[in-house]
């Protein structure tokens, strides 16, 4: 696993960026990738049941997804979300972490 891509903020960032959502808005991609990098990767990594797993990556959707507050400001449309799940969970593939599926 490349481990120095695993927790890079830069990184993340930029393949957030991906999303057609976020392509313009570096704030929300900063946020969005704090909350994954702080909150729902070590959830996945900790994981020691795909049901774990599961809620982990439920939780990150129903975060994208959420409505906008004062404290997020952006929120997704279901397929957005779904669309960029399925790519971080291909990335982290990629980068070797091997999760339950």
């Amino acid at each position: 696993m490349n481990q120095n891509n695993l927790f890079d903020n830069v990184f993340w960032e930029e393949f957030v960026g991906s999303a057609s959502e976020l392509r313009d808005d570096p704030a929300t991609r900063e946020q969005l990738v704090y909350r994954f990098l702080r909150q729902y990767l070590p959830a996945l990594l900790a994981a020691k049941t795909q049901e774990n797993q599961d809620r982990a990556w439920r939780a990150l959707w129903s975060y994208m997804t959420a409505p906008v507050t004062r404290a997020k400001p952006f929120s997704l449309s279901y397929s957005s979300a779904d669309d960029l799940i399925a790519n971080i969970q291909e990335e982290l593939g990629r980068l070797g972490l091997q999760l339950q599926q």
